[in-house]
């Protein structure tokens, strides 16, 4: 480890002033000519891109009453626009709501009800795409002349524990929350991400994530704007295009779930495979082989982090050290993480329970919610946020992710995990995408279910399939059930959604 970890982002402005148009104002002093965005073709500067913020800052102050900040809600796909809408509305002082494109119908409308937005930019696509908003109603905007016209506006200077912004959860395991996302979270947690990267002004980042998901802000734009470097911004993930598009600009980093990297490994070899700009790779746990062999292949490194919108990054790479295979690194340093058995107690080395962090940084509040009063109870007084996910800290302080409470299986007295059965089950040379879930058990807990895309090419026949993981897994955690789709069911950000998958439906069964 190369000595005490130093966030860079207090060598760009002091911890006492960090706030997002803070940040951004410093990188423009410095580097005002330096690319901030590619986008098709097209080239932003710090400078530039800076000026079509505080544009937007303008419009965003222009509707506030008698000197108020509005709540924005940003309903945009990756282009240009969202990235000024949310940084401009941040740099206007007010509050961002950052809005999943893919919403519709009631969800969104309670989503939008709930978040108090006065105000709804999005496009003309968007626009025909809401619903009735009832009442109060905010005021859509998706023609934007009226803004480019506005002269830009000097920063607001929010402190870095001023509420910048409301992103809700996935709602995995119930009902979406809004989360509550400070200046200090969302500028200190990029400084982090760019201090275990390393990295520089020369780093482009290939940036295909959501801009309304904590990892496409958090672990892509911000961490580039501490470092002065650039953003290659896409639409979505494209694999049949990824390499072009990484060739094009130059790209050396890139942040994907795992179903990103299954996808570009299962794309036929080539010669020219590991001759690529890329230098290195962030993920949410893989097994330590496949990463092993995806690295070779590409030629980069592969770096495994562990967070989410209400603690990003809660676990990192430390820079300088190696970190053990399946590991996702150590502490993000402001951070106190532990693992909790059932007692409540901190589990021993290697024992399993319920990851939990509480910040050690005033203006940090994992896990505040909006309209949640136990949660505001909680941070007040600074109780560990419980992450409802599974994992283990070894005798050297190196943090492993296991599994989502909820999506662990329990069968036969033993518990399984989901993420490793998959992992297993992705080893089949037939198979290309796996998800496993647990399906309820008339002799009570649960059966197993594995529904697997195969290889392009290949065929999957269920039989087969199990008494191949007989001879490669624990009897408890060969699955009775297994459906072949032709694809898994994903949100935006490439979670599987499991809750669409539960029951047996058209499964072949083992028992039948």
């Amino acid at each position: 480890m190369k000595g005490k970890p130093h966030n860079p982002l207090l060598d760009l402005v002091p911890a006492e002033a960090a706030s997002v148009p803070a940040l951004f104002a410093a990188q423009v002093e410095r580097r005002p000519e330096a690319t901030f965005l590619l986008w098709e073709g097209e080239r932003w500067s710090y400078e530039e891109a800076w000026r079509e913020i505080r544009r937007f800052a303008a419009w965003v102050a222009r509707q506030g009453q008698a000197g108020g900040r509005p709540r924005v809600a940003g309903f945009l796909p990756n282009r240009p626009e969202a990235l000024w809408a949310w940084l401009g509305t941040l740099t206007a002082g007010a509050v961002y709501v950052a809005l999943n494109r893919a919403h519709r119908g009631d969800l969104l409308a309670d989503m939008v009800r709930r978040s108090g937005a006065e105000l709804l930019v999005t496009d003309a696509e968007g626009e025909s795409c809401l619903p009735d908003l009832a009442d109060p109603r905010p005021r859509v905007i998706s023609a934007w002349e009226e803004i480019a016209a506005l002269e830009p506006a000097a920063p607001a200077a929010p402190a870095p524990g001023d509420l910048a912004e409301l992103m809700y959860t996935s709602g995995t395991t119930g009902r979406s929350k809004a989360v509550e996302l400070s200046h200090a979270q969302l500028c200190r947690g990029a400084g982090w991400v760019a201090w275990s990267f390393e990295m520089t002004a020369a780093d482009v980042f290939h940036a295909q994530l959501p801009l309304f998901h904590i990892a496409g802000q958090v672990d892509v734009v911000l961490p580039s704007l501490v470092a002065g470097g650039a953003v290659a911004l896409h639409p979505t993930f494209s694999r049949s295009r990824f390499w072009e598009q990484v060739a094009a600009n130059g790209s050396t980093l890139v942040v994907g779930f795992p179903n990103l990297y299954r996808l570009l490994h299962s794309l036929p070899p080539r010669e020219g495979d590991g001759r690529n700009s890329l230098r290195a790779a962030m993920s949410a746990t893989m097994p330590p082989e496949f990463v092993a062999d995806f690295e070779a292949r590409f030629d980069l490194s592969v770096r495994e982090v562990y967070g989410m919108t209400e603690a990003e990054p809660m676990v990192l790479p430390w820079p300088g050290e190696a970190t053990p295979p399946g590991s996702c690194g150590r502490p993000n340093p402001d951070f106190e993480v532990a693992v909790l058995g059932d007692d409540g107690r901190p589990a021993a080395p290697g024992g399993v329970g319920e990851i939990v962090c509480r910040s050690r940084v005033p203006g940090i509040r994992a896990g505040a919610y909006a309209d949640e009063a136990e949660a505001s109870r909680a941070i007040a007084g600074n109780e560990w946020f419980h992450s409802g996910d599974l994992g283990r800290v070894d005798e050297d302080g190196f943090f492993y992710f296991g599994d989502r409470i909820r999506h662990a299986i329990r069968r036969r007295g033993e518990s399984i995990s989901s993420g490793e059965l998959e992992a297993a089950v992705a080893g089949h040379p037939a198979v290309a995408d796996v998800c496993a879930i647990g399906v309820p058990s008339p002799l009570g807990e649960e059966d197993v279910k594995v529904v697997v895309v195969p290889a392009r090419g290949e065929e999957v026949e269920p039989a087969a399939l199990r008494a191949w993981c007989e001879g490669r897994m624990a009897a408890f955690m060969v699955p009775r059930f297994v459906e072949v789709v032709a694809e898994l069911p994903r949100a935006e950000t490439g979670k599987v959604m499991k809750e669409e998958l539960r029951g047996v439906g058209s499964a072949w069964d083992a028992e039948a």
